[in-house]
């Protein structure tokens, strides 16, 4: 009876498509390539943009790197190459233990 079954399954009837012209078909691979191009911009470091290195004193761009839970913000949301991730994340511990950053949010 399994094997009926399985039959059935396997042998479900063909959809007939109707295939488009080869010039179609190579103009609609020419526009999903734009499209990929196009779609997703390049994911630039703020830090390799203006040549500068982050520091533990400049608490404006370290507050940008942590959440409002007091989280450092990882490197897919930062946006940061990962040489510059490690520097961020090192410089918000060294002001944390400075008491320039907080530890845990206000309440």
């Amino acid at each position: 009876m399994t094997e009926k079954k399985i039959k059935r399954i396997i042998s479900k009837p063909t959809v007939s498509v109707k295939e488009k012209p080869v010039k179609e078909k190579e103009e609609a691979v020419e526009q999903t390539k734009e499209l990929k191009k196009d779609g997703k911009s390049k994911r630039v470091c703020l830090f390799c943009q203006n040549k500068t290195n982050p520091l533990y004193t400049d608490m404006n761009v370290l507050r940008r790197f942590v959440t409002d839970r007091a989280k450092i913000v990882p490197k897919a949301k930062s946006n940061l190459c990962s040489k510059h991730q490690r520097i961020v994340t090192k410089q918000i511990k060294y002001a944390r233990h400075l008491a320039l950053l907080l530890f845990t949010p206000k309440i």
